[in-house]
């Protein structure tokens, strides 16, 4: 009410002196800037976060993605593969990766082109009770990464060279190449960025799988970022 009161006489004083209308301005109108925290993301929004097939389609170049498999607990293929520092690069949402980590839920799914079997796809997302767990995680991963070169598929027995290592906007990166594949070749990117208190893991399989998985990861942020 004061404030009301004090505007309606400077209008009144400036009908009377007259020549005053910005000061008339300033006194009614006010600016308020405010820094908006967005809140924490809860464990069952976590399935809104995927991207669908369609929207796959369009970020591998593919055609006919379908969901394979839908988790709620994650993966352990530590057994699978060595050595085992390269377990995070090669693949996402492993459960050894995240032990102690502090993460309380996630949801995941694997999916696949069909018979031609030309393009693969897990994307994840990993929910942390609080932003600084989630960027720990983050943190963690950016150095556990640069430790692995190379990696062996131990039940197929194939080899896999590790490329150069990217820390660009929040997103890790890194593309993975199977070494003597058949033609046309056969490479898997990862990707894994931090949003909000959820942490993005996406691993995509082609034969030429480029920033793929960058751009799921930075779609699936959107999604997080959407959600104030």
């Amino acid at each position: 009410m004061r404030r009301s009161t004090a505007a309606l006489g400077a209008a009144m004083v400036c009908v009377l002196v007259g020549g005053c209308a910005d000061t008339v301005s300033n006194a009614v109108s006010t600016t308020t800037t405010r820094t908006m925290v967005p809140r924490p993301l809860v464990a069952r929004e976590l399935p809104e976060l995927l991207l669908s097939p369609g929207e796959v389609d369009a970020a591998m170049g593919a055609v006919g993605m379908a969901v394979t498999s839908t988790q709620t607990v994650m993966s352990d293929n530590s057994a699978t593969m060595a050595p085992r520092e390269c377990l995070a690069v090669d693949g996402a949402a492993e459960a050894p990766v995240y032990v102690d980590s502090g993460a309380t839920a996630t949801r995941d799914q694997s999916l696949n082109d069909g018979d031609n079997f030309a393009h693969y796809l897990k994307q994840a997302v990993v929910l942390f009770p609080l932003v600084r767990k989630g960027r720990a995680f983050f943190d963690a991963s950016a150095q556990q990464w640069q430790a692995c070169r190379e990696y062996t598929h131990l039940q197929s027995g194939t080899q896999w060279t590790v490329g150069r290592v990217a820390t660009e906007n929040d997103v890790l990166s890194v593309v993975a190449t199977q070494r003597d594949a058949a033609a046309p070749g056969w490479a898997c990117g990862r990707a894994l960025a931090v949003r909000n208190n959820v942490v993005i893991d996406v691993n995509t399989c082609s034969a030429k799988p480029a920033d793929s998985a960058v751009r799921i990861a930075n779609q699936i942020g959107e999604k997080v970022a959407a959600r104030w």
